[in-house]
C-alpha cells in the first residue's frame, strides 16, 4: 500500500480554508507558530497527539490531513478476518461483473454504478 502524502500541504490547505493564521492554529493547539510553519513545510512531522489536535482545531478528519479522504482505499480497521474476507470477495465480484457487463452498459449506467461503488468505499 502506498501511504505517501503531504501532511504539511494538507494542514496548510485546511488552515487556510478555515481562515486561520499559523499563529491562531498554534495558539489553538498549544504550540508555537514556528512549529506550524515547520509542519507545513515538511521540516518536521508532528506527533500523533499534535496531529489529532490540528484535526480537531481545524474541524477536519485525520483522513483528510493524511490524504486518504479522496482515496479509493477502504478502511478495514476493527473488522474481524471473516468480515475482511467478505469485503475482499465482494470487491472481486464487482470487478468480475464489471468486466463482463461493462460493454453492455450505457455510459450513463456505467457512471452510476461507479458512483454507487465509490459511495460505499468512502464510508
Amino acid at each position: 500500500m502506498d501511504y505517501t502524502y503531504d501532511f504539511g500541504a494538507n494542514i496548510k490547505e485546511a488552515r487556510k480554508s478555515k481562515k486561520f493564521t499559523q499563529t491562531r492554529l498554534a495558539n489553538a493547539i498549544g504550540v508555537t507558530y514556528g512549529a506550524i510553519s515547520k509542519y507545513e513545510n515538511g521540516a518536521i512531522i508532528p506527533s500523533l497527539e499534535v496531529m489529532c489536535n490540528i484535526a480537531s482545531a481545524l474541524d477536519v478528519s485525520m483522513d483528510k490531513l493524511c490524504g486518504f479522504e479522496n482515496s479509493s482505499k477502504l478502511s478495514m480497521y476493527a473488522l474481524d478476518s471473516s468480515q475482511t474476507q467478505i469485503l475482499h470477495d465482494l470487491a472481486d465480484l464487482f470487478r468480475e461483473q464489471n468486466t463482463r457487463i461493462a460493454s453492455q452498459l450505457t455510459d450513463e449506467q456505467y457512471k452510476m454504478i461507479g458512483r454507487i461503488v465509490a459511495s460505499f468505499l468512502n464510508r
